[in-house]
């Protein structure tokens, strides 16, 4: 008798749990965009004003793009001048994940910004001249975006696209090799992030202390006794 009823309140619980998941999973929607706004009134968003496209680079010439998105309130002229910064500083990045490349570092190490800014900082801030680089294009659109759940939010959006001759790009690149390579401290960070390649290839199943409280300052401060 009593198992029996044991059984029955399971069974009822059971399908308590299984009624809520559903009921869960049925609130749950998936975000609506709607363009609202365009720069210059444009049907449609310019083919360069996407991360999903990449960047038409020539024989002549490389590109960046720089992208922000912000409350729709924001001003505009704020949001392209975000824009216009994450754009010029993408070709330091380049360079810093062309020189950690050549040095056989691993992709998922390399998209980690904390040895990026570590390697930076080891040359002292130096950036390569690169006389052609200038925002050639800028593109924004206010969206509104619906989520079914509390209020729609407006959002501003900011393409800028930036360019430099390839062969500025080029004598800049290597220059900065030519500066990296000669850095103790980088080869201290080198060092280090081969310790961590090693690691992670002893112990697959974990993972990479990549921006890890203790393990990231103990880095940081032996990187800025190499540089004293």
């Amino acid at each position: 008798m009593f198992a029996r009823i044991h059984q029955i309140s399971a069974l009822l619980r059971l399908i308590s749990c299984a009624a809520f998941s559903v009921m869960m999973q049925s609130c749950v929607t998936t975000p609506s965009v709607t363009v609202m706004e365009r720069a210059d009134n444009l049907g449609t968003a310019p083919e360069w004003a996407s991360f999903s496209t990449p960047q038409r680079n020539d024989d002549k010439h490389v590109r960046f793009l720089g992208y922000v998105e912000v409350p729709g309130d924001s001003l505009k002229s704020a949001a392209f001048n975000m824009a216009d910064e994450k754009a010029l500083s993408e070709p330091m990045r380049s360079l810093v994940d062309n020189f950690l490349q050549q040095n056989q570092v691993g992709e998922e190490l390399r998209a980690d910004a904390v040895f990026g800014r570590r390697i930076i900082s080891a040359t002292s801030g130096y950036r390569p001249a690169i006389p052609s680089l200038q925002i050639t294009q800028r593109y924004y659109e206010v969206v509104v975006v619906k989520s079914g759940i509390g209020e729609d939010e407006t959002r501003l959006r900011v393409w800028s696209l930036a360019e430099a001759s390839r062969h500025d790009f080029d004598r800049a690149r290597a220059s900065y090799l030519r500066r990296l390579n000669g850095e103790p401290a980088v080869k201290k960070i080198l060092d280090n992030i081969g310790a961590k390649q090693i690691e992670r290839v002893m112990k697959p199943d974990a993972k990479a202390e990549l921006g890890d409280g203790s393990a990231e300052k103990r880095d940081e401060s032996e990187t800025e006794v190499a540089d004293k």
